[in-house]
């Protein structure tokens, strides 16, 4: 009885684990929409000229890009040392990569669009470009032949 007891409390706790990874996920997952979307009604010259260079000069944009990662891989490294310092120069390189990241995503919506025929706004291209990058993360091979 004592074994049938603990199986049945060993699945229920797996079964809320579970559970609550989904809802981590989707809580996430929606919070940085909301985050990528607030570059738009923040900043939305700076997204939309970030997402014109991304169109027009990838390979530039790809190579503009390696600075920051090695920046931020710096204060990587000094967070070992000094985690305040690390933890302010990590804080600030993000705000560079959420725009990054936004003009990524609305490029990829919007050549998504492009390719159906359809028309749609700003906001709309940044959500679907969101949607294929968090299909690519949670499931890759279906992702990445979106995206490809």
């Amino acid at each position: 009885m004592d074994i049938m007891l603990a199986d049945a409390s060993h699945a229920f706790y797996g079964t809320g684990a579970l559970l609550f990874w989904m809802l981590s996920l989707v809580v996430g997952s929606a919070s940085i929409l909301g985050i990528l979307s607030m570059t738009m009604v923040i900043a939305p010259n700076v997204t939309a000229r970030a997402t014109g260079a991304l169109r027009n000069r990838t390979f530039v944009s790809f190579l503009a890009g390696l600075p920051f990662l090695g920046l931020f891989l710096l204060f990587a490294a000094i967070a070992r040392k000094a985690p305040p310092i690390g933890a302010v120069g990590a804080l600030g390189l993000s705000l560079f990569v959420i725009v990054g990241f936004a003009s990524a995503a609305e490029d990829i919506g919007r050549r998504l669009y492009w390719t159906c025929g359809k028309e749609g706004s700003r906001i709309a291209h940044l959500i679907t470009g969101w949607l294929i990058f968090f299909f690519a993360a949670c499931v890759p091979v279906i992702g990445w032949f979106l995206i490809l």
